[in-house]
């Protein structure tokens, strides 16, 4: 079948769906599609790297991100963001900010911009829940700790914010690029929205890096300070080479299933 997308033709060899894209890298930043409110995380899982990042493990601050707000806002305003995911390779519900950075997100856009978010689910309460529900995030609980996960699952589906639940490390696991020591799922293929949308993340510190699973920072290309005008074109990076994720853009077919 063949989907248009971003103004181009995306076309997928039905025999295996691995995408083929017609499109030029270095790629123009077109959305700052995930703030990732706190580096910390209150668990060690095996198949994560977030214990183990070899950067400071904070949480974001409200200033930083008002300026990564003003970011959004500058691709909202070019009409090519229209969701903003506010998790990161640490546990979002850990900032004490958490339920007011939600408010401030649904206030500045409005009530037709999607809100999602990813938790594992061990910090959340009802109080939370109850404060954030107004504003209708779409949750997803990642079940890494089952018992901690089922009741969250419940409080989340309570009040209508469920959008579903997570088993990636047993379904859909991956090495994060070399990161960890977890097996990649055999036959399990994934596109790089990032490359092929034009997507980057807010690090905690304020750093925007190019792709989701950049537990370093090493492909960070400017900060929240700045202006988004002007800032690097996406491109590959050092861990492009050994991810799970395909590029499969013309130059750029490391990861081509034969």
């Amino acid at each position: 079948m063949t989907v248009k997308v971003d103004e181009r033709f995306i076309v997928y060899r039905s025999r295996d769906l691995v995408p083929k894209f017609d499109i030029a890298l270095p790629r123009p930043l077109r959305a700052l599609h995930q703030l990732e409110l706190s580096s910390r995380c209150n668990l060690k899982c095996v198949y994560c790297p977030s214990h183990k990042l070899g950067r400071p493990k904070v949480d974001m601050s409200w200033e930083t991100f008002l300026r990564a707000l003003e970011w959004v806002e500058h691709f909202v305003a070019r009409g090519t963001q229209h969701e903003l995911n506010l998790a990161g390779i640490g546990e979002s519900t850990l900032n004490p900010e958490f339920p007011a950075m939600v408010a401030e997100v649904r206030r500045r856009f409005g009530s037709d911009f999607r809100i999602v978010l990813a938790t594992n689910g061990v910090a959340t309460t009802e109080e939370m829940v109850e404060k954030i529900a107004p504003f209708g995030p779409a949750v997803w609980v990642s079940l890494h700790r089952p018992e901690k996960a089922a009741p969250a699952v419940g409080l989340y589906r309570k009040y209508g914010l469920l959008e579903g639940v997570s088993t990636d490390p047993a379904t859909n696991g991956n090495s994060w690029a070399g990161q960890v020591d977890w097996p990649d799922t055999p036959g399990y293929v994934s596109p790089c929205m990032w490359l092929r949308y034009g997507l980057a993340m807010a690090l905690a510190d304020g750093r925007i890096t190019t792709c989701c699973i950049d537990a370093s920072g090493a492909g960070a290309v400017a900060r929240v300070t700045a202006s988004p005008v002007g800032v690097a074109d996406l491109a590959p990076y050092t861990l492009c080479a050994s991810c799970h994720q395909e590029i499969a853009i013309r130059g750029y077919e490391q990861r081509v299933t034969p």
